[in-house]
């Protein structure tokens, strides 16, 4: 009788996401497999829905939409300040986290313009199809 994941089991993974292009984001077959519970909302819902109904040694590639994933990029996520009111030594591509509207999120410094930075708080991934190879390595009831 041939097991299948189910929302609640507690898996052993291996996987490797990259963008639609094939820069990869992050791979785990170099090193030791990702262990989680199928229930636990630290990980992406659509990542965790596909490996329900997945059986011990299967391996499947899927393309996540944005939506998905990270989301779409949102041009209102981005918002101009003075560089004055910037940790010193701050550049372009730096990430922050900060405190918006009382809420902590993290910002990437997209440009830096005389006295100005842009920053971004969407998703570096927002707006990017994502391809993931998944190996199911073990399902633990």
């Amino acid at each position: 009788m041939t097991i299948s994941a189910a929302p609640n089991d507690t898996v052993t993974v291996h996987y490797r996401a990259s963008t639609r292009d094939g820069g990869v984001i992050e791979d785990t077959n170099n090193r030791k497999p990702l262990v989680f519970s199928l229930d636990d909302e630290a990980y992406l819902e659509s990542f965790r829905q596909q490996i329900v109904g997945m059986e011990a040694g299967q391996t499947k590639t899927i393309l996540l939409d944005p939506e998905q994933s990270f989301g779409l990029r949102d041009h209102r996520r981005q918002l101009t300040v003075p560089v004055n009111g910037l940790p010193s030594g701050i550049h372009q591509g730096d990430q922050l986290a900060t405190s918006i509207d009382g809420s902590e999120v993290n910002v990437w410094i997209v440009q830096i313009n005389g006295d100005e930075a842009t920053l971004d708080t969407n998703h570096p991934l927002a707006g990017e199809t994502l391809k993931l190879t998944i190996e199911l390595v073990a399902i633990n009831r």
